[in-house]
């Protein structure tokens, strides 16, 4: 009895610890990005025309806010220590390569929201007291979403629970574009992060991490992998003779593949 106590109490105590460590490191590199952002002149935005025609749905901004609750509670549910672990460092890696990429390509949101009153004005108005139109692409929303949206599917068991948890996150994956914080590229753009941190800390504990020479090749791969997605992203943005990088990524991806896959 003393020893599960014991347990109980010490896995607690490091639900807490990574619960306040991820949170003050979210925020403190979230706003070093956002408000050295704000500072440069080089910021443009990647819009695509079609998506002049997606509403404003105020009343989304409730589920784009419940990824806060969604994000502390995973941690808080971890039922051991390897899960706590594992989803820790999803998170982590996730912070790290969004807030990576923000710096090194940033991208400001273009549409102009308009004066919003009532529940969700005030919501709104909460958001934008700490939030800029920065920190576009990859939408880390989207990649926390990925990630918290795998653990939640492993944690509930009933065919009633995983349908409401699906219905949820889909309404949170559309409120990022229905609440006009993101473009539609930042969306697949993180989704590609929040698959990548999920393979980089698989559930069997088996990451490629932990044998070096395969760690060597993944680390290449992702370098490989994080210029395909600059190049394509500077084709698609400039287009005109920029298009000409398509080929560039191409090989970049190539490269990538072959790092994952033959070697």
């Amino acid at each position: 009895m003393y020893e599960l106590k014991y347990c109980f109490n010490k896995l607690t105590a490091y639900k807490l610890a990574w619960l306040v460590g991820l949170t003050v490191f979210f925020f403190t590199s979230y706003n070093f990005a956002n408000e050295l952002t704000a500072i440069r002149s080089d910021v443009g935005s990647l819009v695509f025309e079609w998506e002049r025609s997606i509403p404003l749905w105020p009343w989304t901004i409730i589920p784009y806010w419940s990824i806060d609750l969604m994000y502390g509670l995973a941690i808080l549910l971890a039922s051991s220590y390897p899960t706590l672990k594992r989803l820790g460092f999803r998170l982590l890696s996730a912070q790290i390569i969004c807030i990576f990429c923000f710096l090194i390509f940033p991208l400001k949101f273009s549409f102009e929201r308009p004066s919003l009153d009532g529940f969700s004005g005030i919501l709104f108005a909460v958001l934008m007291g700490f939030d800029k139109p920065f920190n576009q692409a990859p939408s880390l929303h989207i990649t926390l979403l990925i990630i918290l949206w795998q653990f939640y599917v492993n944690y509930l068991h009933t065919k009633l629970a995983r349908y409401i948890l699906h219905v949820w996150c889909l309404l949170i994956g559309v409120s990022v574009l229905t609440t006009w914080q993101h473009h539609f590229f930042d969306i697949p753009t993180g989704l590609w992060v929040g698959c990548f941190c999920i393979w980089l800390w698989p559930n069997n504990n088996l990451s490629p991490l932990k044998n070096r020479q395969l760690a060597k090749h993944y680390v290449w791969a992702s370098i490989y992998f994080i210029l395909f997605l600059l190049s394509l992203s500077l084709a698609i943005y400039f287009s005109g003779w920029w298009l000409w990088l398509l080929w560039l990524s191409g090989s970049f991806l190539l490269v990538c593949a072959n790092y994952l896959l033959v070697q």
